[in-house]
């Protein structure tokens, strides 16, 4: 039915401002939706949520099943749900499983035409409180157990503004496809935050494997569907956009039957970094480097994907001068082993003879990114065999490089780091590039 008066209330209204730069897909039942449609099976929205003040912006749970059930039927859809991070908005399982119990009890999409016209007005001007007793009390013995909820939704989120685990994406991407191929009415429904980053990586991700998109071309059609012209590219980040790389590569093996041991690879490979070399650091600083220089963090994820963990902390202490290169050069000996193959690096400023003043430089430069060390290693390898990709082929050349810890390395400039929350805002430039050098154990 087209928008009448009666759903124009205080939440529509702010849920259409916030929702303007999206290319929001029109419904017929009067709900105000961020949602889009990327193609016919993949549906990308923000995070909906359960209880006030997010409910007066952000999507809702309960009009978001509805919607489902009526456009696609009652088990027809599947929410894949990348937003780790949790708020006291945020819907639990409990909640889901409640509002398809309630809304089983309906006997199809006419039914539920009639039940949203009749009470489209209480749907949409729920107080707080009720929109807070939005749980599985009373309503799960009557419809969807809660140990079979994970047919209607899968959790798997990592953290914001970063790319997800190499072997995570490919899990995702082969239980996307197992659910949608099932059934061609079927349609899954992608979200994080604000269905961007993390939502567009999987999308993207999922056309280059199962539509045989280009990276460019699925990053086109993600852009094209989600957002209106000229707002945002997309997937912009250049940590995601390096995991989509690894993507294309992983793609580009020459059988598909290939990939299983790449990924049995991924999962068992395990590495020693070695050094990591600075050049040109602090280059519009007079400092004293004794007093100052750049620190370097490398984390993994924990167990949950909700944080990080560390697992070194270094800086250097001496810089040099390279005649040949007529640059200042910086080398720090690492020797720390990891067992991950995502891993994390982060730059920053540290003053080493006032925590002060250190604890309020420590904003002044932000920077990091992620790479796959498996994947890098790859891109190393001068090895023309079909199984080059192996580990074994890899720990060979490894051994036959004249210098083993020259065998694998990683550059990048400055500019080319994620800064604040993904964005190119780094602060103060610490050096020109760095170079990261490890060996497969």
């Amino acid at each position: 039915m087209p928008l009448s008066f009666s759903n124009l209330t205080p939440e529509s209204i702010i849920r259409s401002i916030y929702s303007s730069p999206i290319n929001v897909h029109k419904n017929d039942l009067g709900l105000t939706l961020d949602l889009s449609y990327v193609t016919q099976q993949l549906i990308v929205c923000s995070y909906p949520v359960v209880n006030y003040p997010q409910l007066i912006y952000r999507n809702s749970l309960r009009d978001l099943i509805l919607y489902l059930n009526s456009h696609h039927g009652a088990g027809n859809w599947k929410i894949y749900n990348f937003k780790v991070e949790r708020g006291n908005s945020d819907y639990s399982d409990e909640n889901l499983a409640a509002l398809i119990s309630k809304e089983d009890t309906l006997s199809g999409p006419e039914a539920l035409y009639t039940s949203l016209n009749l009470h489209g007005n209480q749907i949409n001007s729920l107080s707080p409180l009720e929109n807070s007793n939005l749980s599985s009390s009373g309503l799960l013995s009557q419809g969807t157990p809660l140990a079979e909820i994970h047919q209607y939704i899968e959790r798997y989120g990592w953290l914001d503004h970063s790319p997800p685990p190499f072997l995570l994406l490919q899990h995702i991407l082969d239980d996307m496809h197992s659910y949608l191929t099932e059934d061609n009415h079927r349609v899954a429904l992608l979200h994080c935050k604000i269905g961007k980053g993390r939502s567009g990586c999987v999308v993207v991700a999922y056309l280059m494997k199962f539509m045989n998109c280009s990276l460019q071309e699925s990053r086109d059609i993600f852009m094209n569907g989600r957002f209106r012209a000229g707002i945002t590219r997309g997937v912009t980040i250049r940590s995601q956009l390096r995991y989509l790389g690894y993507h294309e590569l992983f793609l580009q093996l020459e059988k598909p039957i290939h990939r299983p041991k790449v990924l049995n690879g991924v999962a068992r490979s395990r590495f020693k970094i070695t050094t990591i070399e600075i050049t040109n650091p602090l280059p519009h600083l007079n400092l004293d480097t004794k007093a100052c220089s750049i620190f370097i963090k490398m984390h993994v994820y924990n167990r949950a994907r909700n944080g990080l963990l560390e697992v070194f902390d270094t800086d250097y202490n001496d810089v040099l001068f390279d005649d040949r290169s007529h640059q200042r050069l910086a080398a720090i000996d690492v020797g720390t082993c990891v067992a991950e193959s995502d891993i994390r690096f982060s730059f920053g400023l540290r003053f080493k003879s006032n925590e002060f003043i250190d604890s309020l430089t420590k904003m002044t430069s932000v920077s990091h990114c992620w790479l796959n060390l498996y994947w890098e290693t790859l891109i190393c390898s001068r090895n023309a065999s079909l199984s080059s990709y192996t580990l074994e082929e890899l720990r060979k050349e490894q051994i036959q490089c004249r210098d083993g810890k020259s065998f694998a390395l990683f550059t990048i400039k400055w500019d080319e780091l994620d800064g604040v929350k993904g964005t190119q805002n780094k602060g103060l430039k610490l050096f020109e590039y760095v170079t990261l050098r490890w060996q497969l154990l």
